[in-house]
């Protein structure tokens, strides 16, 4: 199997568990909602920027974090990329720095952050009306022109580095054998 199928089934495995992540806080947001802190729970979702800080804090940095935190690790590796038998590792050689993970996992997340950020802010702030806001068409185009970006690079070079690997000084390879493991 080719690195970039692996690099997209690793994706999946790791999008299924950040989305076993999202069912877990639906299922806790219905434990809030019958509970006593109902009012400042919904007091929190109920501004397209104090929604939008709560869904970053809840969703999107820890999310961010999974993927720095576990490549920049020893593994080099999210459950995933583990699972397919791929590491991230640094151009210079060696494990990827948490600081450059950071900013790959960063680059990587910041379309979806972006559309998150339109949506709440067209939910919230379309004026009462069925047309969204132009902007809102700006940002959207920008998601799909940075996750084509994205796309493309992947698919370019015997590296298949994305625009976010370049940037991070990163490279996913296949993680060698050892004699204990092969």
């Amino acid at each position: 199997m080719n690195l970039v199928v692996r690099r997209l089934l690793a994706f999946g495995v790791d999008y299924a568990l950040i989305s076993a992540y999202l069912l877990v806080l639906v299922l806790a947001s219905f434990g809030v909602l019958a509970s006593a802190a109902r009012d400042a729970y919904l007091h929190v979702w109920s501004t397209s920027w104090s929604a939008e800080a709560a869904g970053f804090l809840l969703l999107t940095m820890p999310v961010v974090l999974y993927f720095a935190i576990l490549e920049s690790s020893p593994a080099r590796s999210t459950l995933g990329k583990r699972a397919l038998r791929l590491q991230v590792v640094a151009i210079a050689g060696g494990s990827l720095s948490l600081g450059r993970s950071i900013l790959r996992s960063a680059l990587k997340f910041a379309p979806w952050e972006l559309a998150h950020f339109t949506i709440w802010h067209v939910v919230y702030g379309g004026g009462g009306g069925n047309t969204p806001p132009s902007w809102s068409y700006l940002t959207l185009g920008a998601v799909y022109f940075f996750v084509g970006i994205y796309l493309l690079t992947l698919f370019i070079g015997p590296s298949h580095r994305t625009i976010y690997d370049r940037i991070a000084g990163a490279g996913v390879v296949r993680q060698m054998q050892s004699a204990r493991n092969p």
